[in-house]
């Protein structure tokens, strides 16, 4: 009896300590993610990131997305629809607009409510790629509004309820902005909120380039 006494003592004694150590965990992996975005925007506010500028397939990554946002949003039980996604060509750098589509996608899954809606569209509107991302978010206050993608600025639904370090639209913006283009969230009818991404569109093919931003 002594050795089976033993083994479920120690079985009790790790989950203690696997409740106990969780919480830092957690804490030292927000930690660590706001370091990083800190780092990049630091890098980016003195043109030290350096920027691939070649024709990158829009759509692909907003279809790539858009599977990954039905992934996020089952333990949510939120759901996720595509309305269009035309054939867009914009020049810049797969992999910091695919980061781009993760963080709007993800904050339109956390910030949502139970048994919401998340619908993306992409269209070529005139020579410009216009990325829609709608959630039913709730509600975000004006003022709150009007600084969203400055750093460490969070929305009231968002305070001690969603993990998150207030920085992932700062960096959205970023990105944005360094391929000419521009973000606005919008205040939609029946609590519902737009992240409206334009970026310039341009024909299929060109040259391979990198740049400082």
């Amino acid at each position: 009896m002594l050795p089976a006494c033993d083994a479920f003592c120690r079985a009790d004694l790790g989950l203690a300590l696997r409740a106990a150590v969780q919480p830092l965990w957690w804490l030292r992996n927000r930690r660590c993610l706001i370091v990083d975005s800190l780092t990049l925007l630091t890098k980016a506010d003195v043109g030290l990131v350096q920027l691939e500028s070649r024709p990158v397939r829009l759509d692909e990554l907003v279809e790539e997305s858009f599977e990954d946002a039905q992934h996020l949003a089952l333990p949510h039980d939120v759901t996720v629809t595509m309305d269009d996604c035309d054939e867009v060509t914009v020049s810049g750098d797969r992999h910091r607009l695919r980061q781009l589509l993760l963080i709007l996608t993800d904050n339109a899954v956390k910030y949502n409510r139970p048994r919401g809606t998340l619908s993306i569209s992409l269209r070529n509107i005139s020579g410009t790629a216009e990325l829609r991302i709608t959630n039913t978010g709730g509600s975000i206050a004006p003022k709150t509004l009007e600084k969203i993608f400055e750093r460490f600025v969070r929305g009231e639904n968002a305070q001690g309820k969603v993990e998150g370090s207030g920085l992932g639209l700062a960096i959205a913006q970023w990105i944005v902005r360094a391929h000419g283009g521009s973000i606005q969230l919008l205040s939609e009818p029946g609590e519902k909120f737009t992240a409206l991404v334009k970026i310039p569109v341009i024909p299929a093919a060109g040259p391979v380039r990198t740049k400082a931003i």
